[in-house]
C-alpha cells in the first residue's frame, strides 16, 4: 500500500490587532479549468426513481412533515467586500447554533443571533499579504470535537516562484462571535510545501475525520493533494502534517472532488474511472497507508451533455460537468454525488434533464449498497452537497433550474423525493464563461437543534440598476 508523506511542521501565527489595510482583490472572474471528459464505460442500467419535485417553503398547503426553513437569511451583497461571482458560500455554526460564521468571494458573515442577523468584514484587512494575494475559493467549518471554526483562503501563485498558495485559519466559536477580525491563528502552505514547487493550486476542499482536518486540493491539473493535520494539533496552535498525491484515476483525476464529511475514520473521496466505476481512496485514521478501491456502479450517459438554458438564455449547468461534490459517512456507509449528462436518445432509463446521481458504498467490502437520483423532466440538479442530520438522514443542497426558471438552491432530505427553496431567482449569471454558474454549495449538520442542518446558498436577481447580484443566504432546516 502506498504510504502518505510527512510534512515539515507549522507554528501559528496571530493577525495584528490593528489590522491592515485593504488590498485589492481581483476584480475579474476567474475560469476554472475545463471539465473532464468521463471514459465510457460497460455495466449494468439503474433502477429509476420517481423524480424529485421542487416546492416554495411559502406554499400554502405543504405535504405532512414538510423540511421546515426555521430560519433563512440572505445576506446583504451591499456590504459583502470584494464580492465577486460565483458568491460560492460556505459556512458553519457553533455547538449552541448562536454563531454562524459565512464566507464567499470574497467575504466574512458572522452572527451572533443564530443567523437572524450579521456583521460583515473583509478579510483582505484581516491578515497580511500573502504571496499572490487573495482570490477566492473559501470554504469554512465547524469541528465539534474541539470548538473550532476552521478556514481555508486560497490565493493566487506567489509571483516570484510560482507557487501556488493556501491560508489556513481556526479559531474558536466565542472568539470569532467577540472578535471576528483577530479570533484566528492561521498557517500559510505554498504548493512547494508537497513537492509541487511552481504549480497553480484550486478549488480547495474542508473535512474532518474522527481525528484529522481534512484538505483537498487541485494542484497545476496534475491530480488532487490531499493533507490532514491532527485536529488536537490545530487546536493547539503547532501542526504536524501529512499528504497524499496528486491522485489521479487513470487518464482522468479526481478534479474538484470533496472528501466526505461526517465524522468518517478518515479520508474517503471518489473519482470516475469511467461511466460505470468508482475509484474510492482509503485513508484510514489509523494509518499512514492509503489505498484505492474499484466501485462498480449503475452505468450513465456517455453524451457528455450537461448544458441547459435558463429563460434569461444563460447555459448555466456545462461547466459543472461530472465532479463528486457531494460526500458524506453514514453508519459505515460512504455517500457521494454528482451530475450525470442526459441521455442520450435509446438510453434506458432515459433522463431528459442533466441530474444528480447518489450512490452508498458499504466502507468494508467496498459494494454499493444503494443508488439513487435526483431528477426531473424540466429540471437540471448539479453541483450538490450532502451531510447527514441528527435522525441519520442524508440531506442534499443542490442547484437546479430549467427552460422555465432561472438557476436558484435548493435543500432537502433524500428519499423525500421533494427539494425546496425560499427566493426564486430571476436572472442567471453569465460567469466567465459559457455554462458556469459555481463552483459549490455546502450543508452541515445543525448541532443545536435535532433532525435540523445548517445551509449555505445562493439566489440571483438583478438590482436596481440592470446589474446582476448574486445573493447568498444561510438556513436552518430540517424537521
Amino acid at each position: 500500500m502506498p504510504r502518505s508523506r510527512r510534512g515539515e511542521p507549522k507554528e501559528a501565527k496571530s493577525p495584528s490587532r490593528r489590522g491592515y489595510r485593504a488590498k485589492v482583490v481581483r476584480e475579474e472572474l476567474r475560469d476554472e479549468p475545463e471539465p473532464r471528459t468521463v471514459p465510457s464505460g460497460e455495466g449494468r442500467s439503474e433502477k429509476q426513481n420517481i423524480p424529485t419535485e421542487l416546492r416554495d417553503t411559502e406554499e400554502p398547503d405543504p405535504p405532512r412533515e414538510p423540511v421546515i426553513f426555521t430560519s433563512y437569511t440572505p445576506l446583504d451583497p451591499t456590504q459583502l467586500s470584494n464580492v465577486k461571482i460565483p458568491v460560492d458560500p460556505s459556512g458553519g455554526a457553533s455547538r449552541d447554533g448562536n454563531v454562524v460564521a459565512m464566507v464567499g468571494n470574497v467575504y466574512l458573515a458572522v452572527s451572533k443571533d443564530a443567523g437572524a442577523t450579521f456583521d460583515y468584514f473583509d478579510p483582505s484587512t484581516m491578515f497580511p499579504t500573502f504571496a499572490g494575494g487573495i482570490v477566492g475559493d473559501q470554504q469554512l467549518i465547524y469541528v465539534l470535537e474541539f470548538d473550532l471554526f476552521v478556514w481555508i483562503m486560497l490565493h493566487s501563485s506567489d509571483p516570484a516562484s510560482g507557487d501556488g498558495a493556501f491560508r489556513l485559519a481556526a479559531a474558536k466559536s466565542d472568539d470569532v462571535a467577540d472578535k471576528p477580525k483577530t479570533a484566528w491563528s492561521y498557517y500559510d502552505f505554498v504548493s512547494s510545501d508537497f513537492d509541487e514547487s511552481g504549480s497553480a493550486l484550486d478549488q480547495p476542499h474542508l473535512s474532518h475525520s474522527g481525528r484529522f482536518l481534512i484538505i483537498a486540493i487541485d494542484v497545476g491539473g496534475r491530480g488532487r493533494v490531499v493533507i490532514r493535520i491532527p485536529l488536537t494539533d490545530l487546536a493547539s496552535g503547532s501542526i504536524g502534517w501529512q499528504w497524499i498525491g496528486p491522485l489521479t484515476v487513470g487518464s482522468s483525476d479526481y478534479q474538484f472532488s470533496a472528501p466526505a464529511n461526517g465524522d468518517a475514520p478518515g479520508t474517503f473521496m471518489a473519482g470516475h474511472i469511467d461511466t460505470a466505476n468508482l475509484r474510492v481512496v482509503e485513508w484510514r485514521d489509523s494509518t499512514s497507508n492509503y489505498a484505492t478501491k474499484d466501485v462498480a456502479v449503475a452505468k450513465w450517459s456517455d453524451s457528455d451533455d450537461y448544458s441547459c438554458t435558463s429563460p434569461s438564455g444563460i447555459d448555466w449547468s456545462s461547466r459543472c460537468g461530472s465532479r463528486i461534490s457531494g460526500a458524506t459517512w453514514r453508519d459505515g456507509q460512504v455517500w457521494f454525488s454528482w451530475t450525470s449528462p442526459r441521455s442520450k436518445s435509446g438510453d434506458s432509463p432515459n433522463y431528459p434533464q442533466p441530474y444528480t446521481r447518489v450512490v452508498a458504498i458499504n466502507a468494508n467490502t467496498f459494494t454499493v449498497a444503494s443508488e439513487m437520483q435526483v431528477w426531473n423532466d424540466n429540471y437540471v440538479f448539479a453541483y450538490s452537497a450532502l451531510a447527514v442530520n441528527s435522525n441519520g438522514e442524508v440531506a442534499i443542497a443542490v442547484a437546479w433550474g430549467g427552460a422555465s426558471d432561472e438557476a436558484d438552491t435548493a435543500f432537502g432530505i433524500l428519499g423525500d423525493f421533494v427539494v425546496w427553496y425560499r427566493d426564486g431567482s430571476t436572472a442567471t449569471t453569465p460567469g466567465t464563461t459559457p455554462g458556469r454558474w459555481g463552483d459549490f454549495l455546502r450543508t452541515y449538520p445543525c448541532f443545536s437543534t435535532p433532525g435540523h442542518l445548517d445551509g449555505f446558498g445562493y439566489f440571483t436577481n438583478t438590482d436596481a440598476g440592470g446589474s446582476i447580484v448574486q445573493n447568498p443566504y444561510h438556513v436552518r432546516y430540517g424537521r
